[in-house]
């Protein structure tokens, strides 16, 4: 059997405090992952069958949360297809709601490609027409599945499976959606649906032309950075098959044509790649599925493998035993965010797409990144330090609101210009069309940096902002953890706020270290009147 049990989890993670130790008779084993609506665990029946259990979060509770729920679970329960994963079981009448499906084994297509890099093109052409065949298969069976991704495809022993069914639709149900946003993750949706056009499969083979874009070259496929910038690109410019084979980037460009009518079908697909043979018999995909883990079989397992705090109580799924010294929350946040895996966000992005806004639009003195996207250097008018108005209203300190264990392992990623987990941000940045800053070429140590927000559509009166450092973890000691936050600052009236690391970080109860080596996450807080800090985005930036 491929796989074993490791402390080096790519996919599963111990659960923590407050975590449930049961779901619907299903004993929680681990984490497996976080997405918009909740989080997913491994479940242990009493049978001894392994399961992912989705749990929708106790905070999203809306009408429309709990629809797309129950769609979810109906479109699961429906779809009996060799290529997806079953349902086993659901939870709809009170909270916590929940859905099981079966557990399959193996690595995602991200987790492959981040530990191995991109896929030969012979490994690629069979993944395409594996996948080809799974959407046909779907598309068959009257859904769409609307949120394919890198994240989404499991490369199972028995061949890739389609996971993560949570905004699929089938023929004869109706959008459950915002009046004005676009369920899906960007750089990964169709022009047509970003547009609110025909949503039909062909939207389904745009994702998989995306899809196999980053199994080819390990980037994403509209390039990195602010949404708005990927939704603007995703519309107007050609798909990224930089340094791909030939054959292999004029299908994926056939299959990512704007024009959805000069897509092909998901069952021509396999045809168009003329693999001579399955996926499962190919050495590079074989060697894949090493990644694979092999879930605990029973609890002792699972807590002797760290995986099951010692005294998760059954009954309330919070830690019991003696209660841990009160530290600083500051503090609090470091050890959590130095300890905890980043958990690959497993749910579904909604984004405001804002009708005539043509991208983001970078400042006159940036430079350094890719198009669409706020960039490094001074904002425009930016002299000096920040400016602080005073006055009625004026927040003077920052409270962050932020308790949230995946908010406090929150980190920027070099890999693909990302932080993860995924974490809610407050819901006036996507209005605000939020944008941020930081250097996009590596710092010199012991060197200074200037990071900035920007509020695209206007700056709002009286909007404060302020942003929190968190150097790498290496630099972290047990009682200085290095992470420091600047007071509130006003948005210009350019929409612009710009901060100098580390003199506007450098407090009187903060120190601000200097810049070290690795990777630096930088977090932006939406500061309400009355000090009350609210996440509205992350950055970061290398320093080497």
């Amino acid at each position: 059997m491929h796989g074993r049990i490791t402390t080096e989890r790519p996919t599963m993670e111990a659960l923590r405090a407050g975590d449930p130790a049961e779901i619907g008779g299903y004993r929680v084993l681990a984490r497996l992952g976080a997405g918009g609506m909740g989080q997913v665990y491994l479940g242990l029946s009493p049978g001894g069958r392994h399961v992912a259990l989705k749990v929708i979060r106790a905070d999203f509770d809306s009408a429309e949360a709990l629809a797309r729920f129950r769609r979810e679970v109906a479109t699961v329960g429906e779809l009996r297809s060799p290529f997806t994963a079953a349902l086993v079981g659901a939870g709809l009448d009170a909270p916590p709601y929940w859905l099981a499906t079966e557990y399959v084994q193996g690595p995602t297509l991200t987790q492959a490609v981040t530990r191995h890099g991109p896929l030969p093109v012979g490994t690629c052409l069979r993944l395409m027409a594996a996948l080809g065949e799974a959407l046909a298969d779907v598309h068959a069976r009257g859904v769409q599945h609307r949120d394919l991704k890198p994240h989404n495809v499991i490369l199972a022993p028995d061949g890739p499976r389609l996971i993560d069914f949570g905004i699929a639709r089938g023929d004869d149900q109706t959008a459950i959606t915002h009046t004005g946003a676009a369920a899906g993750t960007p750089g990964y949706l169709a022009p047509e649906v970003i547009r609110w056009q025909r949503m039909s499969p062909a939207a389904d083979v745009f994702a998989l032309a995306g899809t196999l874009a980053y199994a080819a070259t390990g980037r994403p496929p509209f390039g990195a950075g602010d949404s708005h910038g990927v939704i603007y690109r995703s519309v107007h410019e050609p798909i990224d098959v930089a340094g791909v084979d030939p054959a292999l980037a004029g299908l994926i460009a056939r299959c990512a044509d704007k024009d959805p009518a000069a897509r092909p079908a998901a069952g021509q697909v396999p045809a168009l790649c003329g693999v001579p043979g399955a996926i499962i018999e190919d050495p590079a995909y074989r060697r894949l599925l090493d990644l694979t883990e092999v879930p605990p079989p029973d609890l002792p397992t699972a807590v002797a493998h760290g995986l099951v705090p010692s005294g998760h109580d059954r009954a309330t799924g919070v830690l019991t035993g003696p209660a841990p010294a009160a530290r600083p929350r500051r503090t609090l946040l470091a050890v959590i965010g130095g300890g905890a895996a980043a958990a690959v966000a497993a749910g579904v992005l909604l984004f405001q797409f804002l009708p005539g806004a043509g991208g983001a639009t970078d400042s006159p003195s940036s430079s350094g990144t890719s198009s669409g996207t706020a960039r490094a250097g001074r904002s425009p008018g930016a002299t000096g330090g920040p400016t602080r108005p005073t006055g009625a209203g004026t927040p003077t300190d920052v409270f962050s609101k932020e308790t949230d264990a995946d908010f406090a392992a929150l980190a920027w990623s070099p890999r693909d210009g990302r932080c993860a987990p995924a974490v809610r941000t407050e819901s006036t940045s996507q209005a605000l069309g939020a944008q941020w800053t930081a250097p996009r070429e590596p710092a010199a140590p012991r060197g200074s940096v200037d990071v900035g927000f920007r509020a695209a559509d206007g700056a709002p009166s009286g909007y404060y902002v302020a942003a929190e450092m968190r150097p790498p973890v290496a630099l972290r000691g047990n009682r200085i953890t290095g992470i420091v936050t600047t007071r509130p600052v006003a948005l210009r009236a350019d929409g612009w706020a710009t901060l100098h690391y580390p003199r506007d970080f450098s407090q009187p109860k903060d120190w601000a270290y200097d810049l070290g080596t690795g990777t630096w996450t930088v977090v932006w807080y939406h500061v309400h009147p009355n000090g009350d800090a609210y996440y509205i985005g992350c950055d970061g930036f290398l320093v080497s």
